[in-house]
């Protein structure tokens, strides 16, 4: 075997390391040495300064349009941001203009609800002062009927009064004539009405099914106005006639007794009684009201007819 050691020793390895190290750096110093020269060398050379300002000049605007770039991203942003702030305030203007015009909607409804019932409280206390007014002066009239019908002489002054449906209005001459009106109590025209008198009217107490034919007879084509006669209306009135006269006849002395023949529809079947004097058409008012006959509630008024030939067609 051969009498070398194959063990390096520590300082000879030292030693290449640290000479290893003088080697690099004297590279680099060369190196950075060359590098100098050489960029010597270059500035010495106009094209390679040319270069440099090129470059200088590129980065210039490159930074330029970074710059100007920026700014007008930053211009979009800000733009944007009024747009959106502008857009805020819009919205939250329209919400309160939403929210004060629902508030003054329910105010004013409120405030509509208020009035109306404010009217229909007023427009009830009136009713129920109207029939409280209504209810004593039918009371008081009622009495001094009762006292007309037990004492003897005149009717008080209460009794001589006219109702009339509408004062300041012209007089529905109609009514005036046949105490009938085809409008009924919506007619523009006024109404008057005795509260008192020897005429009593009963609406619609004699019907029959010829007067309920409201047009000629000789266009009537219904079967009942085909299978009755004049002979079989004048058969009916006088059985009605000879029914009703009786019981009419115990309030008093009777007149006149006359029916409309008329077949329109407000004037069918009225009958108006007079009777000698105002006590025994009183004592008639008072019994008949809201009786029945034939299956109707009979409805009694005080009638003022001046002449029978213009006011009614009598069978």
């Amino acid at each position: 075997m051969s009498g070398k050691s194959t063990t390096k020793r520590p300082w000879r390895k030292e030693l290449k390391k640290q000479q290893r190290k003088r080697r690099r750096r004297k590279e680099a110093v060369a190196r950075d040495l060359r590098l100098e020269e050489e960029e010597a060398h270059n500035l010495k050379d106009p094209a390679y300064q040319q270069l440099l300002q090129q470059q200088v000049q590129l980065e210039e605007e490159q930074k330029r349009a970074a710059e100007k770039r920026h700014a007008e991203e930053e211009e979009i942003w800000l733009r944007r941001d009024l747009l959106a702030q502008r857009e805020f305030r819009l919205k939250q203007q329209q919400r309160t203009a939403l929210e004060a015009a629902e508030v003054a909607k329910r105010i004013k409804q409120a405030e509509e609800l208020a009035a109306k019932e404010a009217e229909q409280r007023r427009r009830h206390e009136e009713h129920e002062k109207s029939k409280a007014a209504a209810a004593a002066e039918f009371e008081q009239m009622m009495e001094c009927m009762e006292n007309f019908l037990n004492n003897d002489g005149p009717p008080p002054a209460e009794l001589r009064r006219v109702v009339e449906s509408r004062p300041n209005q012209n007089l529905c001459i109609l009514y005036e004539r046949t105490n009938c009106c085809r409008y009924g109590a919506p007619c523009v025209n006024n109404h008057r009405r005795p509260l008192l008198s020897n005429i009593i009217v009963v609406r619609h107490f004699f019907m029959h099914p010829l007067l309920e034919v409201e047009q000629h007879k000789e266009y009537a084509n219904a079967d009942g106005s085909l299978e009755l006669s004049e002979q079989d209306l004048r058969e009916a009135y006088e059985d009605f006639f000879e029914d009703v006269l009786p019981e009419l006849e115990e309030f008093g002395y009777i007149l006149n007794f006359r029916a409309v023949r008329n077949v329109l529809r407000h004037m069918r079947g009225h009958v108006f009684v007079e009777y000698v004097d105002e006590r025994s058409a009183l004592k008639a008012f008072i019994k008949l009201q809201r009786r029945y006959y034939a299956g109707r509630q009979l409805n009694v008024e005080f009638s003022c007819i001046k002449s029978w030939r213009s006011a009614i067609c009598g069978m």
